[in-house]
């Protein structure tokens, strides 16, 4: 094999010495038993280094500029959905924004709406760019520490309001209530205290709550739950009605409640 691997090359020899290594000759390729071999100029240039791609550019912050600032409503305070240190940029929808820190950073780049939340008592700078590429709003704003921030396009809907806490339910107006319960009390036997208490009940509502300190206002086991059996279908907060079985000691009354109440 060595021998014929010899022969090869020294058949090729005069071809590789009589090319100028600068020509561009092909090279010439012998085939000889198990191998192949190759001699000519370009077979002794070595291939050229691959490149490396240029890093990417890193992101500068744009040049100072104050846009937009009359066009956006930016509102401070106890907003429904805003977090305290952030602002909630809410329109226009589909816009990308940018957000840049007080050192030159980029702190996130989003699409509105979002919601940004930073560093309280720092200011950031806040981009608005719509979809045709004009810059809709470029102004820094202060994360707040105890409160948050909105931002919108004036004329845009604003957010709907928190629903309305519900009032607790009323019944008995409070004077009128402490009268009846006075009247409870100045009232001599069981069955005048019962009596006072049905009369109140054919014209009037009741809590929970009040029903419960009737019930306190009478002694005996029958009279208070006699008071819970003239004023049970006058709750006005009937899902509390449980907690009547607080005022009750023995548990053959606290069933006896149990049945009037289901």
């Amino acid at each position: 094999m060595h021998r014929l691997v010899a022969a090869a090359i020294a058949f090729a020899s005069p071809f590789a010495f009589a090319q100028d290594p600068d020509d561009d000759a092909p090279d010439v390729t012998v085939q000889v038993p198990g191998m192949t071999v190759k001699v000519g100029p370009g077979a002794s240039k070595a291939a050229p280094a691959p490149t490396r791609a240029p890093a990417p550019a890193a992101r500068t912050q744009p040049p100072p500029r104050a846009i937009g600032g009359d066009n956006f409503a930016i509102e401070y305070g106890p907003l429904n959905g805003v977090k305290a240190a952030s602002i909630k940029v809410l329109s226009p929808e589909a816009a990308s924004a940018e957000v840049w820190a007080e050192d030159g950073s980029l702190a996130g780049s989003y699409s509105v709406p979002f919601t940004f939340e930073g560093r309280s008592q720092q200011f950031y700078r806040f981009i608005v760019t719509g979809q045709d590429g004009v810059v809709l709003l470029d102004k820094k704003l202060e994360l707040k520490q105890f409160i948050g921030g909105l931002v919108r396009l004036k004329g845009a809907a604003a957010p709907a309001p928190a629903p309305a806490p519900t009032s607790a339910a009323q019944g008995m107006a409070d004077a009128d209530f402490e009268a009846l319960l006075a009247a409870v009390n100045d009232a001599g036997f069981g069955a005048e205290k019962l009596g006072v208490v049905e009369t109140a009940a054919q014209s009037h509502v009741f809590t929970v709550e009040q029903v419960g300190r009737l019930v306190d206002a009478v002694s005996m086991s029958d009279e208070k739950v006699g008071v819970v059996e003239r004023t049970r279908k006058k709750l006005v907060d009937r899902q509390n009605a449980f907690k009547l079985l607080e005022h009750f000691s023995f548990s053959a009354d606290k069933e006896k409640v149990r049945k009037l109440l289901k």
